[in-house]
């Protein structure tokens, strides 16, 4: 089957068995963690790091034990309600003050400037990241990142992924003035690379920050499901992907049954 062109529609048939009619997007937007960067993945690379850097100073456990005590307090990129943390990085300093077997005493000051300076470039991309961005460029889709954060650090990020070239304009919080799910930092990122709201996709595995927050802002949602659960009491009426390899697909023309679960 040939790839579709920019203009042509696909029908699309739901679970539930309703039509739904999608067009081809001007414009595709991702956010990072989770969906463009696996995080899991990029902490046991900065564990690694973290273990060469510090692993004379401590007296067992090695780099795995590392980024289990990371995975447990970074929790997925979101802190718990009840945290006493600020931010994300305080709460892993934190962490891995108090849970590694420390032979020397450190300094939490030191710690927290570890993570700023590497957790960033230690960066692996998703499966099927590389592809789908191919495929959206090969069809003369343009590509962008939404992402909450410093700006600084989602540049680093993006920099770091094999395919950071096709990614023509990288939107932060920190930039906008406005985080996901507020609708400010959708419609910024769409006047910037000069595409209408309704010509655009967003795609992300948060529920609330991406697929709620991109559809209310005027964008075309597509959950990457698995990190998050989808929220009880919200109706799933949005495009569902399990993988970004579906996404690859999608902009091949694959059947279109085998794109959204």
């Amino acid at each position: 089957m040939a790839p579709l062109a920019w203009g042509e529609w696909i029908s699309i048939v739901n679970p539930r068995r309703r039509t739904l009619t999608m067009r081809f997007p001007k414009a595709v937007f991702f956010d990072l963690d989770n969906t463009l960067v696996h995080r899991d993945r990029s902490i046991d690379l900065y564990a690694s790091q973290f273990w060469r850097d510090f692993g004379h100073a401590i007296g067992s456990g090695g780099e795995g034990n590392v980024a289990a005590v990371i995975k447990r307090y970074d929790n997925g990129g979101y802190l718990p309600a009840d945290s006493s943390f600020k931010t994300i990085k305080q709460a892993v300093s934190h962490g891995l003050l108090t849970e590694m077997d420390w032979r020397q005493a450190q300094e939490p000051e030191g710690l927290l400037r570890h993570w700023e300076r590497y957790n960033a470039i230690c960066t692996a991309a998703m499966p099927g990241a590389a592809e789908a961005v191919a495929a959206l460029s090969a069809q003369g889709v343009r590509v962008g990142v939404i992402s909450n954060g410093s700006h600084r650090t989602r540049l680093e990020k993006v920099a770091c992924l094999p395919f950071a070239s096709a990614i023509e304009l990288t939107v932060s919080s920190e930039s906008a003035g406005a985080s996901k799910p507020d609708a400010a930092i959708f419609r910024l990122a769409a006047e910037a690379l000069g595409v209408p709201l309704g010509a655009c996709w967003y795609v992300g595995d948060n529920p609330f920050n991406d697929v709620l927050g991109a559809s209310r802002a005027g964008m075309t949602p597509v959950w990457l499901s698995g990190f998050h659960a989808w929220p009880e009491g919200e109706e799933m009426a949005y495009r569902q992907i399990s993988s970004l390899e579906h996404l690859a697909g999608m902009m091949a023309a694959v059947p279109t049954c085998y794109l959204f679960e």
